[in-house]
């Protein structure tokens, strides 16, 4: 069975005035191949995946997870916005 994906997009609140940052942890699960290193790639690169896997290629840590093009551990990526709500981490190409 396949789901459509649909795009949604959330206030989810403003900072406080005492802090500098917002940190909000968001915990990406699915199947096999499905595509969770993929799409953490392309958001926190800014870069689309050319097909082949390009997008989850600095995700890897270890070895083996170039040698099979598998991730098998992913502790975290920062995705960071600036106060106009602009992506402000990513890497200028």
């Amino acid at each position: 069975l396949r789901q459509k994906l649909t795009e949604k997009e959330v206030l989810v609140r403003k900072v406080p005035d005492d802090q500098q940052f917002l940190d909000l942890r968001v915990a990406v699960l699915g199947n096999v191949d499905s595509g969770k290193s993929t799409l953490l790639g392309v958001l926190t690169q800014g870069e689309l995946d050319n097909g082949r896997g390009r997008a989850r290629l600095d995700l890897f840590r270890h070895l083996h997870e170039i040698q099979t093009g598998r991730t098998s551990s992913i502790s975290f990526e920062i995705l960071g916005f600036n106060s106009k709500g602009e992506v402000g981490n990513w890497h200028k190409r």
